[in-house]
Order: C-alpha cells, then structure tokens, then sequence
C-alpha cells in the first residue's frame, strides 16, 4: 500500500477560496436585511367616504312689504310700524279705524307723562292740547267703527324713547317722539283718505288732518325753540 501523499493549497488558491466565501456571506447578509426592513403591506382598508346630501332648494316666497301691510290685521302690528305699513296702498277702515285709535292713545300716555316728568312749560301746554285733541278723535273713531275696533287700553309703560330720561332731557326726548309720531300718522290719514275701503272711513280721516298738522307743526317749533337752547 502506498503512503497517503500530503494535501496543499498554494497561495493563489487560498486567495480564491476565500474571496468566494467571503462573497456569500455578503449575500446572505443583504437578503437577511432585505427581509428586516421591508415594511408589511398594509391591510386596513380605507372606507369609502360619506356621500353628501345636498340641503334642499328653499322654495318658500317672501312677501311684499305691500301684501304684508294690506293682510295684516292692527293685532299684528303696533305703533310706528303698523303707522308705517299703511302708509301707502288699500287699507281696510278697520285697520285704520283701529290703528288711529292706538296712535291716538300713545301720544295721550306719552303726553301725560311729559306733564308729570317733564319741565317745559311750553311743552306741557302742547301736551294739554295732544290729549285734549287725541281723547275726542278717539270717541269719533269709535263711534264710527262701532264693533269693528277696540278701545286700546292706556299704557302702564314708559315708552322706550323716554325712559331714563328727567327734565329738560325728557322734554327734547318727548318732542323728538311726538313730531316721529305725528309724521307717521299723517302719512297714514292721508292714505286712508284716498284708499280707505269706506267712503266713513275716508271722510273721517280727512276731518282729522288738519287737527294733526297742527299738532306737527306745535311740535316742530317745540323743537326748533329747544334745539337753539
């Protein structure tokens, strides 16, 4: 038998082997960290998003300020702004017959309050001649209208236009609030005596113009004398 003969690598060969494990280390390496950081794929899904209903159109009309005014009953409004709505266009004799006897009982309750809180001698004069005036308009008012008004009751409220106010200052206020006052109402007779649904109610309104332009113009000059003090 023959003796086994000695294995050797020779240096180029040992390079070789070497360099070729040193590469598949490499590459499992990087398969390894491949694997490591890619991130799983994710399963949530997105749910789809909410569908919207649009509001519907808004199909209500707006009445005319016109329509408003000739439907509407004196229970619905009050003061200058029923005075301002039947201002212009057909008016019943019942809304005039019941607007002119609140009007008129306002600047009774606004008059009385100035004889009482005011200081103006001149203003208190006026003041006498509104309530005087407006009491015995008011039992013509309802004399015409018969069951068709109401009486209004008289005010237990200082008028907003007036409260706070003491002297001299509740004088201007008051004056100020009377010649609004009787502005509004003459716009409201003379309509009434062109478009009132009455020939009564037409004539009635025609009587009382001339009584309330004097009430104007008293005021006017109350405020004229006051606004130069």
């Amino acid at each position: 038998m023959k003796p086994l003969q000695s294995f050797s690598i020779t240096p180029v060969g040992a390079a070789v082997f070497l360099g070729g494990a040193l590469l598949a280390a490499s590459g499992c390496k990087g398969h390894d960290n491949a694997e490591e950081t890619t991130p799983p794929a994710d399963t949530t899904a997105t749910p789809p998003s909410a569908a919207t209903t649009p509001a519907p159109a808004n199909t209500g009309t707006v009445p005319s300020p016109a329509s408003t005014a000739a439907n509407a009953t004196p229970a619905d409004m009050s003061g200058a702004m029923a005075s301002d709505a039947m201002a212009t266009g057909p008016i019943t004799d019942v809304q005039f017959y019941q607007q002119a006897l609140t009007g008129g009982q306002n600047e009774i309750d606004a008059s009385k309050l100035e004889k009482s809180q005011g200081s103006s001698a001149d203003a208190k004069k006026v003041a006498d001649k509104l309530i005087a005036d407006h009491t015995a308009m008011g039992k013509k008012v309802m004399a015409a209208a018969g069951s068709g008004a109401t009486a209004p009751t008289p005010a237990t409220a200082t008028p907003a236009d007036l409260q706070g106010k003491t002297g001299k200052d509740f004088d201007k206020a008051w004056v100020d609030m009377m010649v609004s006052d009787h502005e509004k109402a003459i716009a409201m007779f003379e309509n009434a005596e062109k478009n009132a649904s009455t020939d009564q109610a037409k004539a009635l309104a025609s009587a009382a113009l001339p009584t309330l332009r004097d009430h104007l113009k008293a005021v006017q000059d109350l405020q004229t004398k006051m606004g130069a003090m």
